[in-house]
């Protein structure tokens, strides 16, 4: 079972790109790897990156820019516009601002939601339901988001970035997601910790947030 970054849509390319463009593109969205990753940082890497491309958006995100996290009626989007420039054409409760780093992962700032606030919950769900689903499974190379057909443009060449991404950072546990969990400082799997703003490495799964970049 392949965890979903993106529910289905009509076309595998709606955007009707040629070949060409999708080679531009493509070689715009080759991750740079530093190496290996701590395993909490590589879970909490993989989960939030996988629910920011659960996102509906049909731009191509830049390394290093700012966009915004929408819960909305039908889903997650991801704008390029800010809750305050919204108004009330805002296409669902703001969440969080996002900015894609050079490795093809994604990093999420929740900035003081309202406790209980349905677009946290949602992501809660979605965060606590993926590291279910990532648990139940034995290797983490097998599963990763490699070219998914079904996935809009953006979303499925992202997610085969990421995928990327993640198949070179595995962390010195190896491929087996039971050495993954078990690697944790802390065993704690909650979603609370993984949607920690600005949270990386070890610290992430137990509450106490690390200061990153």
């Amino acid at each position: 079972m392949t965890l979903p970054v993106c529910p289905p849509t009509r076309t595998p390319n709606p955007q009707g790109k040629g070949v060409v463009p999708i080679l531009n593109d493509w070689s715009q969205l080759q991750p740079v790897v530093a190496g290996p990753k701590h395993a909490a940082e590589f879970l909490r890497d993989y989960a939030i990156s996988s629910l920011i491309l659960n996102a509906k958006f049909g731009f191509k995100p830049v390394v290093g820019n700012i966009y915004y996290l929408y819960a909305g009626q039908e889903g997650w989007t991801l704008s390029l516009i800010s809750s305050g420039e919204w108004g009330q054409n805002s296409p669902g409760e703001f969440l969080a601002s996002c900015r894609l780093r050079a490795d093809m992962t994604w990093e999420m700032n929740v900035e003081a939601p309202r406790e209980g606030c349905d677009a946290l919950l949602r992501a809660r769900d979605f965060i606590q339901d993926f590291v279910d689903v990532l648990a139940e499974q034995d290797s983490i190379s097998s599963h990763l988001p490699f070219y998914q057909s079904s996935l809009p443009y953006y979303q499925r060449m992202l997610g085969t970035a990421l995928a990327s991404s993640l198949k070179t950072s595995l962390p010195a546990s190896g491929d087996s997601v039971k050495a993954l969990m078990a690697a944790q400082s802390s065993p704690r799997l909650d979603s609370n910790y993984l949607l920690c703003a600005r949270a990386s490495g070890a610290n992430v799964l137990q509450g106490r947030p690390s200061q990153t970049a």
